[in-house]
């Protein structure tokens, strides 16, 4: 799935619609929509299932990744502005968990964190026995053990899944297991789990596989050449950061933490002060500066 010129046309009339909040024009001015831009859920919802299945297959087409993960920042760009159109005061917490999953695995991490906080774990029962509160703790992340209550059926995947995470992100530890259970829940799912279920481990596998790749543990040994050994006493400091975002990931890919010299200009926020940290720790640790 993915959208089409009629569905982008709704997203632009959505968005023209929130920005007229944004910018407080009285209401009277406003443009008048004579669509339901929510039709376009069903295609969003689509899209997203349409990914996760991929990531979370044995053999992911690489390319067809690739188009989906483009159509998905589509969802995401739609999530986000039908929530400050005010065209549904009351929206769905279903909608909203699933644009916070959206922005998240199309590589917006930050946006992702925004849409999760309009969220209260305590208060989420969208009827997936916990598992939507697992997504929702997944996607705010705090290196915390989970401890909501999740459903007999799923909770000891859940907890194994949670331990090992955090072992993971503080030691490098667990990787295994964590896949193993990562495993092991969503076949449970696709056993015995609702249509909604199913569709929720399956954003919850893709979540985790996310997480794995984006994380200093994974990706700085191979964007800079150097064993994880070598940065293991760096990358067990709790002030070091967890995961790299995006631009962090471009300047990997292109061979700046391996010594490649580059004129970089990033945004504000963006990442620029700890890309910078990455860049000159590599040097030292390759002995190319002392």
């Amino acid at each position: 799935m993915k959208p089409e010129k009629g569905s982008q046309t709704y997203l632009g009339i959505t968005r023209s619609k929130a920005k007229m909040y944004e910018y407080d024009i009285p209401e009277e001015h406003h443009i008048t929509v004579d669509i339901d831009p929510s039709r376009l859920f069903s295609l969003t919802i689509g899209i997203l299932g349409d990914l996760t299945a991929q990531i979370n297959s044995e053999n992911p087409n690489k390319e067809l990744v690739t188009e989906l993960t483009d159509s998905l920042r589509f969802s995401a760009r739609f999530f986000d502005a039908y929530l400050q159109s005010h065209m549904h005061q009351d929206l769905d917490p279903y909608l909203i968990l699933l644009g916070s999953a959206s922005y998240y695995l199309s590589g917006l991490p930050g946006s992702s964190r925004i849409l999760a906080s309009r969220l209260r774990d305590d208060h989420l029962d969208l009827q997936c026995l916990g598992l939507e509160r697992f997504l929702l703790w997944l996607l705010k992340w705090n290196l915390s053990i989970y401890s909501s209550d999740t459903g007999e059926v799923y909770r000891d995947f859940v907890d194994n899944i949670s331990r090992s995470l955090v072992r993971f992100y503080r030691n490098n530890e667990d990787t295994e297991q964590l896949f193993k259970s990562v495993l092991h829940l969503r076949r449970k799912a696709y056993d015995v789990g609702t249509p909604r279920q199913l569709l929720f481990a399956d954003i919850i596998c893709a979540v985790l596989k996310k997480r794995f790749e984006n994380s200093a543990w994974h990706s700085i040994p191979v964007y800079s050449d150097i064993s994880v050994e070598q940065w293991a006493d760096t990358l067990r400091k709790g002030s070091f950061m967890k995961e790299l975002w995006p631009a962090q990931h471009l300047l990997g890919e292109r061979g700046v933490y391996r010594g490649k010299s580059a004129v970089v200009q990033m945004p504000t926020s963006a990442g620029k002060t700890r890309a910078t940290e990455i860049i000159i720790r590599s040097a030292f640790l390759a002995g190319r500066t002392s």
